[in-house]
């Protein structure tokens, strides 16, 4: 065996190279994205459960702030919080999923469910 190099091992040392280069640029793409998370309670006299607040998320995704809004039921016993991520990775994806964020789709803002509430006889 000789220390030269042939053709053969130059052209798969170059599809190596170009093949990290898309993989690089793949796992670099940014797209805008909605998560949501939602939360229940069975009682409109309750507080709303804790989770994590908007910093704790911040510092999780990497970022300063967060930006966000919340839409309640009708009957104020369900809110989703929505986390809008404008230039959003393939990590800050696997954050917020690995954190109960579901990805959004369109009317998830209108379709907020009300929950069944118990009538009590007396």
């Amino acid at each position: 065996m000789t220390n030269e190099i042939t053709t053969e091992m130059l052209d798969r040392k170059i599809a190596w190279c170009e093949q990290k280069l898309a993989d690089a640029k793949t796992a670099a793409i940014q797209r805008m994205q909605d998560f949501y998370f939602e939360k229940t309670r069975a009682s409109a006299n309750e507080s709303w459960p804790e989770t994590f607040s908007s910093q704790e998320l911040a510092d999780a995704l990497g970022v300063e702030s967060v930006r966000y809004r919340i839409y309640y039921s009708q009957d104020n016993l369900t809110c989703r919080l929505f986390v809008f991520r404008p230039h959003c990775t393939p990590f800050e994806t696997e954050t917020m999923l690995g954190m109960g964020f579901v990805p959004a789709q369109d009317g998830d803002t209108e379709n907020i469910p009300n929950q069944p509430v118990e009538e009590v006889e007396e």
